[in-house]
């Protein structure tokens, strides 16, 4: 999942001048060896003609690189960028170096202010050497490759709109005009025909691995060790319909049909968004609960975003004023990083298996506290039919003894402080919030540029 970037350094078209302030190039050139080192990047000799850009543009085509990185070291022709632009469509950046020797903001802006004229969005990087511009060009880098990957990517949405949750539906053609993703309807009786045709011998090795890596199983009332294996059956089949019909990334309706006829999706949702199971490292497959396409669609975007880090889906629970945190829970499960712990890597220790609160089919709830770390929260909300981004970084916390079951004991949950109370909530679009482990602010609001859409950061 590294992001692949097209390198163009653009230079004088004189060539007598050029010679003159070649040592300055040379002198440049070294000052981006840490793009290299941190992208997987395609460059050319110095680009000083539109036949050159040209050639460029041939060469990178096959490359299939996520960005455009114009390189500025010295004054250089911005019919260059214009060219490299027309010629790439992908999203561009410039990078200049403030020096007052080199010419480098005048060649910006005489590009910048080029691509202005012909309606090309861009971003424009006046010193790539200081640390907090290397901070914003990560982070576009990587929004642009988020953006390009997502884009021709398959959304599989098992079932319909579950216990009327209507901020979960969307409209297809939408999502495949502005995200470029195509969502594919399958009906939930596919992961139970699937489920009950798998071998049994496959199944029972999963459920001895998943027994023997959480912290513990406590059966009781209709969860049974034979619920727990219709779980571990229902993981197993919604992976190999994902591999069959090629899905990037998965919604599940789950309740009620599934929940009461059949059982409860939550060891589905844990392990595909974990990327683990009793064969080692699995792809992580972004399973978004009661089959949420603006849920599953935030999550695979903080996944792209993140490099593959997994990515959670979250009820708003409650605001605890006096603590200043807020308690997000999920009805049945969380992928196993949020409990990971030095002692606990796979953070599978930290998850115990109890009966659900609901659910006629039985299964239990994969319970757990997620455990601290910087966090962002995101969610794809609409209004009036417009998409805009909501976007909240913040800090999981350890709670105290007596806080753990302010909310549903048997949930998953986190308690999470952001840099803001209340306020949010009164303009935020959804029941559901999702997150990733990290601080990836920039990379959304950047994302959100590229994709055409609104965005807030509360912060």
């Amino acid at each position: 999942m590294k992001p692949k970037l097209a390198l163009a350094t653009v230079v004088d078209s004189r060539q007598d001048f050029y010679q003159k302030r070649k040592p300055l190039v040379e002198e440049e050139l070294p000052a981006i060896d840490w793009l290299r080192e941190d992208f997987d990047v395609i460059e050319g000799r110095e680009i000083n003609s539109t036949a050159r850009a040209s050639a460029f543009a041939q060469q990178t085509a096959a490359f299939q690189a996520h960005s455009l990185v114009i390189h500025m070291p010295i004054w250089a022709d911005p019919v260059l960028s214009v060219q490299l632009s027309n010629l790439l469509p992908l999203p561009v950046i410039f990078l200049g170096n403030n020096r007052p020797d080199t010419s480098s903001m005048v060649g910006v802006l005489g590009a910048g202010g080029a691509l202005d004229q012909i309606g090309r969005a861009h971003t424009r990087i006046f010193d790539h050497r200081s640390p907090e511009n290397r901070k914003r060009i990560r982070a576009f880098i990587r929004a642009a490759s988020a953006l390009q990957n997502l884009r021709g990517q398959t959304l599989g949405l098992f079932g319909g709109r579950s216990l009327g949750i209507f901020t979960a539906v969307v409209d297809p053609a939408q999502v495949q005009r502005i995200f470029g993703v195509d969502i594919e309807i399958v009906d939930q009786m596919e992961i139970v025909k699937a489920a009950e045709a798998y071998p049994q011998e496959q199944v029972q090795n999963q459920v001895d691995w998943l027994q023997k890596e959480i912290s513990g199983v406590q059966y009781g009332g209709q969860f049974t060790p034979h619920t727990f294996e219709r779980q571990v059956r229902s993981y197993l089949a919604t992976r190999q319909i994902v591999s069959q019909q090629g899905f990037n990334f998965v919604g599940v309706k789950c309740q009620p049909e599934l929940s009461d006829g059949y059982v409860t999706q939550c060891a589905a949702h844990m392990l595909l968004n974990s990327g683990l199971d009793a064969n080692g490292k699995q792809d992580i497959v972004v399973h978004a609960c009661e089959s949420d396409a603006d849920g599953a669609l935030t999550m695979q975007i903080l996944h792209l975003l993140s490099g593959g880090k997994p990515a959670a889906l979250l009820d708003i629970r409650w605001f605890d004023a006096q603590k200043g945190w807020w308690i997000l829970a999920n009805c049945g499960a969380l992928p196993a990083a949020f409990f990971a712990t030095p002692e606990n890597q796979s953070g599978l220790k930290g998850i115990h298996a109890e009966p659900h609160v609901f659910g006629k089919g039985g299964g239990g709830a994969l319970a757990g506290i997620a455990t601290p770390r910087q966090v962002t929260l995101a969610r794809l909300c609409r209004k009036n039919g417009e998409y805009w981004m909501a976007i909240l970084p913040g800090q999981i916390e350890q709670p105290e003894r007596e806080d753990m079951n302010k909310a549903t004991p048997a949930f998953p949950k986190a308690f999470v402080r952001l840099d803001n109370g209340e306020n949010f909530i009164d303009s935020y679009g959804s029941n559901h919030i999702h997150m990733v482990a990290g601080d990836y602010t920039e990379e959304l609001v950047s994302f959100c540029r590229m994709a055409g859409i609104d965005w807030q950061v509360w912060n």
